[in-house]
């Protein structure tokens, strides 16, 4: 063996040494006071529970939206909200994302613009019908989050189409995404919807989503995720209201 191999070899274990703090950086205090949260930073580990956080927090920001008067075109103020939130969430994606992007994924701001491709494309697209965006942001914020939570702190039989993927992740996405996505298409539907046609609209572009989430594919499932929902939840609307 060459004298510049045996270097090589000496050195190739340091390469992985400033990528490890990251990962297994501890949270604040504070943080982990809050009941319930060690648990599942013990079950799922610290970087996938900021992962689960980054994911899931867009879900709050149109749950009061129901209870503020606004017009069934989006006026100024809340297209200035979009944009801003829009603007906010790509700086965040690239300064947190060292403390977000799991182990050998190198496609991190792709994940990103695939989650909010569908929910503000749909936004844009169809001015009149926000709820149809919103729906979409809460089966990929809640229901997708959920799915990874689900699997990791309930685990149990796996899929048989996919070993990795179990029924529980499956059948909390399925849950927690019609729930979540039925409050802010019945919130949201002008004229106004009864909210068993919003749940029976959310729950089958959920379900949908659900599955689609779950095939074996390699490629990050935001994008497919959040077209399913927002296409089934189209179709289902057309058909349903």
């Amino acid at each position: 063996m060459s004298r510049l191999s045996t270097s090589q070899n000496l050195l190739r274990p340091q390469l992985s040494i400033p990528s490890s703090p990251v990962s297994q950086s501890h949270l604040s205090d504070w943080v982990l006071s809050i009941p319930g949260v060690s648990r599942v930073v013990d079950r799922i580990g610290v970087t996938e529970f900021r992962r689960r956080i980054f994911h899931m927090s867009p879900s709050l920001m149109p749950m009061a939206l129901p209870f503020v008067p606004h017009h069934d075109v989006w006026g100024a103020p809340l297209l200035c909200i979009l944009f801003l939130s829009t603007v906010t969430i790509l700086v965040l994606a690239v300064v947190l994302g060292p403390f977000l992007v799991r182990n050998g994924e190198i496609n991190w701001m792709g994940a990103v613009l695939g989650y909010m491709g569908p929910v503000v494309g749909s936004l844009l697209l169809f001015p009149g019908r926000a709820e149809w965006g919103l729906m979409t942001l809460q089966i990929l914020a809640l229901g997708d989050g959920s799915a990874t939570l689900g699997g990791l702190m309930i685990g149990g039989r796996r899929l048989p189409w996919n070993r990795k993927k179990t029924f529980s992740g499956l059948f909390c996405f399925a849950v927690v995404g019609s729930l979540a996505a039925s409050y802010s298409f019945w919130g949201e539907s002008r004229p106004g919807v009864p909210f068993a046609k919003a749940f029976l609209i959310c729950s089958v572009a959920a379900a949908c989503a659900a599955i689609v989430e779950s095939l074996p594919i390699r490629s990050n499932d935001n994008l497919r995720v959040g077209t399913t929902a927002l296409i089934v939840g189209i179709v289902m609307s057309l058909l349903v209201i």
